[in-house]
């Protein structure tokens, strides 16, 4: 039977029997602690192991200052895993230490007074086995608390008392409980963390895999309802399917191309859509704006050609609208103020009435369809400033003038770039030509009639008269469209200083007057005319 009393005075206190009591277990014989825990006997040989000759003393409570002395039942030590023999006696047995006084080592050689101190100060007193020094690492760092809480394993070994105890008392406990509550505290935390990270990811997948279905298998954007306000958009003379839709998209009719061709393809009279301008709403679903053209397209409409003067064009609109001769030409000069002419137009409505296929409304009047023309024609020239110097013209109206000229000349759009060139090379021509582009139709223009006599031809005074006043005319004499306009900002590349469209589809070229001469006078006699073989030009009169 192991017993161990052990006086030890200790400062301020008288001094005291320590006894614990270990209870015998039936049939087994008095022996050593540690051969009740099962080590072999040579364990217990200290003169193997350097140490004196001792048996292992049972945990003894010490009496603090100003606690009751209380006496811990083995039952509560913490059980030591089994380790190899001389690593477990190296950690429980402590070396020998040398005699000291009795105010200071027992005979134990234990300090008793510092152990007690310790004790008092929470700190672990000399010798001390903790269960985390002593217990196998199952795999965890922390342990599960009562309140759902962690306590790790560095925590867990600062609550064990003396020899593997845990400290109970009510200050222990709050410890634990309070370390506890920031680990969970912490993991609750992460926890959160976790979850919104995951629900980002889930939303992010989520939103990613909607637009991957609508891009590749949904149906394209498209507007619902019945659309606002309203808006002009032009529908270009050959345009069909997906060009018509960007041309309503960029207008803002319909909310994407695809969403028109998707209509366009099921409806088998959309190849039937007319060019030219169409008042819509805007933000209209793509099968409302494909009916809306196709039932436009159907009523009244006035087209205007390439090339036509304002005269021409007046004439038209007379005949559309059911009025008067005259009466178009009359408002135009009635109100050419609020037709909405540019400034460098200088009041001319020549050149401004745009070319193209107009819808005609119930009750529409003759100023209505020329401020459309207007409107389109400043729009189509707004950037034409810029372009001029590059084929050496000052501004965009004389780029404006030029292709006026041409138009009127020319029968074939395969030929402008050629035409256009010419009429280059002629206005910085010096010498015979001497910067004089002698057109006919210049002169025709300002005389409204066709027929010219020599006497037309030698009147200096007018100065549409091309055959005297040498460089372009004061304005333009027809409204060109989008052809000859490109054919001036971007002619071909030669030396011909002459052209004559001998059919609507041949224009002829040469270099020298002689050869074009030539060409003059055959184009006259096919017309039944005669020629001036000094000027090279078709005569009526003789």
């Amino acid at each position: 039977m192991m017993q161990s009393q052990q006086q030890m005075p200790q400062q301020g206190h008288p001094q005291q029997m320590m006894q614990q009591q270990v209870p015998m277990q039936p049939g087994m014989p008095q022996q050593g602690y540690a051969q009740q825990q099962g080590y072999p006997d040579q364990m217990m040989q200290p003169q193997q192991q350097g140490y004196p000759q001792q048996q292992m003393q049972s945990q003894q409570q010490m009496p603090q200052q100003g606690h009751p002395q209380q006496m811990v039942p083995p039952q509560q030590q913490m059980p030591i895993q089994q380790q190899p023999v001389q690593q477990q006696v190296q950690q429980q047995v402590p070396q020998a230490q040398p005699a000291a006084p009795a105010s200071g080592l027992g005979p134990d050689g234990i300090d008793w007074e510092a152990e007690a101190a310790a004790l008092e100060s929470g700190a672990d007193p000399v010798g001390a086995v903790h269960e985390a020094e002593t217990e196998e690492w199952d795999g965890h760092e922390d342990a599960h608390l009562e309140d759902g809480g962690y306590l790790d394993e560095h925590a867990e070994a600062e609550e064990i008392g003396f020899l593997g105890e845990q400290d109970d008392s009510r200050e222990g406990q709050k410890k634990r409980k309070e370390k506890g509550k920031k680990s969970g505290r912490r993991n609750g935390g992460a926890c959160l963390l976790v979850a919104l990270v995951l629900l980002g990811a889930v939303g992010g997948a989520g939103w990613w895999g909607y637009g991957f279905y609508q891009n590749h298998f949904g149906p394209p954007p498209d507007y619902t309802g019945e659309g606002t306000g309203s808006v002009q958009v032009e529908v270009k003379k050959g345009a069909v399917g997906g060009q018509i839709g960007l041309a309503l998209k960029n207008a803002g009719v319909v909310k994407s191309v695809d969403a028109f061709t998707t209509a366009c393809n099921a409806e088998p009279k959309c190849g039937n859509i007319q060019y030219g301008y169409y008042g819509l709403k805007k933000e209209m679903p793509a099968a409302a704006a494909l009916n809306e053209l196709l039932t436009q397209a159907g009523g009244a409409a006035i087209v205007v050609p390439e090339g036509k003067n304002s005269t021409e064009i007046y004439a038209l609109i007379d005949g559309k609208l059911k009025l008067q001769a005259g009466t178009t030409a009359g408002v135009a000069k009635a109100q050419v103020n609020d037709l909405g002419l540019p400034a460098y137009a200088n009041g001319n409505i020549e050149g401004f009435l745009w070319p193209t296929r107009y819808n005609l409304a119930e009750g529409m009047k003759p100023e209505d369809l020329l401020k459309q023309m207007v409107k389109n024609a400043t729009e189509k020239y707004a950037n034409l400033d810029s372009q001029a110097a590059s084929v050496g013209l000052k501004t965009g109206y004389e780029v404006l003038i030029e292709a006026s000229i041409l138009q009127r000349e020319g029968n074939n759009p395969a030929d402008f770039a050629k035409m256009a060139k010419t009429i280059q090379n002629r206005l910085a021509a010096g010498g015979e030509i001497n910067h004089k582009l002698g057109m006919d139709t210049t002169l025709q223009y300002s005389l409204g009639r066709k027929d010219l006599d020599k006497k037309d031809m030698d009147d200096a005074s007018n100065k549409y008269n091309t055959y005297i006043n040498p460089g372009l005319p004061p304005g333009p004499i027809s409204n060109p469209g989008d052809d000859a306009l490109n054919a001036v900002l971007h002619p071909a590349d030669g030396k011909w200083l002459y052209f004559i469209a001998m059919s609507p589809t041949e224009t002829r070229f040469a270099e020298t007057s002689k050869e074009h001469y030539a060409n003059v006078k055959e184009y006259c006699q096919a017309a039944g005319q005669g020629f001036d073989e000094a000027r090279g030009h078709c005569t009526t009169k003789k």
